[in-house]
């Protein structure tokens, strides 16, 4: 008769496992513009510990491009340890006898052939181009640039008002993102370390929904100068929007009957209920911005 065996991890096995979801997390959270030879450098030394040790390209090779990569960090390198660090992977590559071995030397290759400008001002200047600019990873994401940070204390605050106004600052329609952005931010808000992201969509609803009406703020003085926006979308009423404070006329030039584009026609009342829609439209007309419906230009 057989007896009846329960399969358990060891401790050991639990924390190894525990430190892969740690590491998952983080790089989750990690913004966009990392520096790829850290990165590169970061990855290559962990395959390098988890290989067996049985061939030598992975034994001794992957430690060997580990230095390579050091070197380049620390301002040793040159243009000849570009062409050594090439040359070493390509051999680990071809004559590894695991995929640790020339997947790891494969992620090199394709992060040389992919940054070398990266690794060239290490190299030259004995720094990184992303230090430059390094933006917060859920602003980094944000396709309008907000300063989501901002406005999350705002709200915290109790300032609605305000927070409103800072997402203006980069993005004048604060209230339809409010209610159908795919918040692209949350995938690598910080809080992924621990948990999960922050509603951060939710956070800018709290805003528009405890604000009230939020006039715009004022335009700069006339330039004198008129400009036309062919299209009465987003992106048109948002460049008449931003135009229109720097104090040119702007003048809006729309096809159909109303102003809205795919916020107004794609996207269901449901989602988008329609007097919400029009409070963003209301601020950013409240500019001065000119519209002339029915209004078709070009075409035959």
């Amino acid at each position: 008769m057989s007896r009846l065996s329960i399969v358990t991890t060891s401790k050991a096995q639990s924390i190894v496992e525990g430190l892969y979801k740690d590491l998952e997390r983080r790089i989750i959270a990690s913004p966009p513009g990392l520096c790829p030879v850290d990165l590169t450098a970061s990855f290559l030394k962990m395959c390098h510990a988890q290989t067996c040790g049985k061939c030598v390209p992975c034994r001794i090779g992957l430690g060997q491009l580990g230095n390579l990569l050091d070197d380049v960090l620390s301002g040793r390198g040159t243009e000849e340890t570009l062409s050594l660090i090439e040359t070493t992977a390509r051999v680990i590559a071809s004559s590894a006898d695991c995929a640790i071995g020339y997947e790891a030397a494969k992620m090199v290759l394709k992060g040389l052939d992919g940054f070398r400008d990266d690794y060239m001002e290490h190299i030259t200047h004995n720094r990184c181009l992303y230090h430059l600019n390094q933006p917060v990873p859920c602003v980094a994401l944000c396709p309008a640039g907000v300063d989501i940070p901002g406005y999350v204390a705002l709200v915290a605050e109790g300032r609605y008002a305000d927070a409103v106004r800072l997402i203006r600052k980069d993005n004048p329609f604060p209230t339809a993102c409010a209610l159908v952005c795919e918040h692209p931010c949350e995938s690598r808000c910080r809080r992924n370390m621990i948990d999960d992201a922050i509603n951060i969509r939710g956070i800018k609803r709290a805003a528009v929904d405890n604000a009230g009406f939020v006039p715009a703020p004022a335009c700069a003085p006339s330039t004198g100068k008129r400009i036309a926006v062919i299209g009465g979308g987003p992106s048109g009423l948002s460049a008449a929007y931003y135009l229109q404070l720097m104090g040119h006329q702007v003048t809006v030039f729309e096809q159909r009957s109303n102003l809205g584009g795919m916020l107004l026609y794609g996207i269901p009342s449901y989602r988008l209920p329609r007097e919400r829609l029009q409070e963003d439209i209301d601020a950013i007309l409240s500019t001065g911005v000119e519209v002339k419906l029915h209004t078709a230009v070009g075409g035959k």
